[in-house]
């Protein structure tokens, strides 16, 4: 089959013409051989199940509609691609009777089962893409589902279901929504570090966002996407003039940031290398004048030991001394007392060897005398007559 991309108004009015123009075509497609009556078995993703048919378990992919992949081999998870699959899942529950209504070719390359599956007389592929959930595809020559599908995809982007809904973060209209305004940046670049600090925080956001809008802008363009490209084709070129506007000039904006940080960061280092000599200097200094207090504590504690030492010292030695006086003066004593108790004892001897001597008789009544009337006498003497005796004058 070849995908064939198509507007919405465009194809049912094209679908339309065709059925009309061939009518016979269209009701021999819709005879009792183009459906099977079907039993549910299990929902493998927004848009295929496995169901019985005629005792047969089939793959049924739904027509005209395609989901976000959730169990593709290459590729990741897709945006709503789980919410697809739990939708189904609500509509489809394991033992429902359902009707499969086939188109032209009722298998693909992957030996699928193609059909537009109806559910109490309602078209399941439609109520998918009503959700907003699945978009509608279209692969030649199966396209009779498409013009339902379709308009239930136009409903749900009017309504802002599922992925046209800007409150689902993953969804196109989210991404361009996050992309804040370029005027919500300051006008000039801040001189102080908080003020570039908020700046570039304030820049990221748009960054981020305008990196991600681009991202899925690029798989819309591309065709790659196809749930992507068909549900915001239409979105994409307005979407795209705000990207390519708003991420280059916060790329450059934020580049300036940075280097205006850079330069801060410079400035603050200097500063705080500066600072840091200033006080390893003034640390140094107070250590130094510290070191000198104590030297000068220790050298007058020092001196005062000295002191204490050397008067402690003097005092010992005036007692020595007086010790040694005293003793000096008592041998001295004892020396005088020795020297007189030998003339004591040589007068004593002295006294026994010599006779006794007649006992002097005192001076006459004229006062005259010799030596022995008046000892220890030696001033002026008067003798008397004959010059033998004599007295005081």
């Amino acid at each position: 089959m070849t995908a064939k991309v198509v507007t919405g108004v465009a194809v049912v009015a094209v679908v339309a013409v065709a059925a009309g123009a061939t009518g016979v075509a269209v009701a021999q497609s819709g005879g009792s051989d183009d459906r099977d009556r079907a039993t549910v078995v299990r929902v493998i993703d927004g848009d295929t199940i496995d169901a019985d048919v005629n005792g047969e378990i089939q793959r049924v992919r739904l027509l005209n509609v395609d989901t976000p992949e959730t169990k593709h081999p290459e590729k990741p998870v897709q945006c709503l691609g789980p919410e697809a699959t739990a939708f189904l899942e609500e509509l489809l529950a394991p033992g429902e009777q359902i009707e499969l209504v086939y188109d032209v070719e009722r298998t693909d390359r992957y030996d699928r089962t193609l059909a537009g599956v109806y559910k109490d007389d309602s078209l399941i592929n439609a109520d998918v893409a009503e959700a907003g959930l699945g978009v509608a595809v279209l692969y030649e020559p199966n396209d009779r589902f498409y013009p339902e599908v379709l308009e239930a995809q136009e409903r749900a982007e009017e309504a802002g279901k599922g992925l046209h809904d800007a409150a689902v973060e993953c969804t196109v209209p989210a991404l361009a929504e996050a992309l804040p305004p370029l005027e919500d940046l300051p006008a000039a670049i801040p001189a102080d570090a908080a003020g570039v600090a908020a700046a570039l925080a304030a820049a990221a956001p748009v960054i981020a966002a305008g990196e991600a809008l681009g991202a899925a802008l690029d798989l819309v363009e591309s065709g790659g996407h196809v749930v992507l490209s068909r549900a915001y084709g239409g979105l994409a070129p307005e979407l795209r003039k705000r990207s390519d506007v708003a991420l280059p000039a916060a790329v450059a904006y934020q580049q300036e940031l940075l280097a205006k940080e850079a330069e801060l960061a410079e400035e603050a280092r200097v500063a705080a290398e500066k600072a840091a000599q200033e006080k390893l200097a003034a640390e140094k200094a107070a250590a130094e004048k510290k070191a000198a207090e104590e030297r000068a504590v220790a050298e007058q504690k020092a001196a005062e030991e000295r002191a204490a030492e050397e008067a402690r010292q003097a005092e010992q030695d005036r007692a020595a001394e007086a010790e040694r006086q005293e003793a000096e003066a008592e041998r001295q004593a004892d020396r005088a007392r020795e020297r007189e108790n030998a003339r004591q004892a040589e007068r004593n001897h002295s006294n026994e060897r010599q006779p006794e001597t007649p006992r002097r008789q005192p001076p006459s009544n004229s006062g005259y005398g010799t030596d022995a009337d008046f000892p220890g006498y030696t001033g002026p003497r008067c003798y008397a007559p004959g010059g033998q005796a004599w007295k005081p004058c």
